[in-house]
């Protein structure tokens, strides 16, 4: 129950944090995936996000209609779309991540550095093991 607790708590947070850019949590997350990965195809981003396709578009689809991602059509093959960031959205998300940041940073502030890096290292490790399930 903590662990749902926390996890409410701090997603509420991030989610307020990341209205002032004009985002939702999802679509952030497909903001920062493409911005740090440069384009990828829908497949990937969906992978990466471990969500479906199908729910991507939709997030996807109002990246687009701000103007912050475009679909490209895979040159070699035509029925893989990519979508990238347009200058808009590589300007959001320079700005977003320190913003992002900053957020996580107040989250996680009442621990000590050295409690941060071991919590760092049990969610890596628990991330790494729920993916291979």
């Amino acid at each position: 129950m903590r662990f749902l607790r926390f996890n409410l708590i701090s997603h509420k947070k991030l989610e307020d944090d990341l209205s002032k850019a004009g985002l939702t949590p999802p679509q952030f997350y497909v903001l920062a995936t493409i911005g740090y990965a440069g384009g990828l195809p829908f497949g990937e981003i969906g992978a990466k996000m471990m969500v479906t396709v199908s729910n991507l578009t939709g997030i996807v689809d109002r990246l687009e209609e701000k103007k912050i991602v475009a679909r490209k059509r895979d040159e070699k093959d035509r029925r893989v779309v990519h979508v990238v960031l347009t200058e808009k959205g590589a300007r959001l998300y320079k700005t977003t991540i320190p913003l992002f940041e900053k957020s996580i940073g107040q989250i996680f502030s009442s621990l000590e550095k050295p409690d941060q890096k071991e919590l760092s290292a049990i969610l890596r490790k628990l991330n790494h093991v729920s993916c291979a399930l």
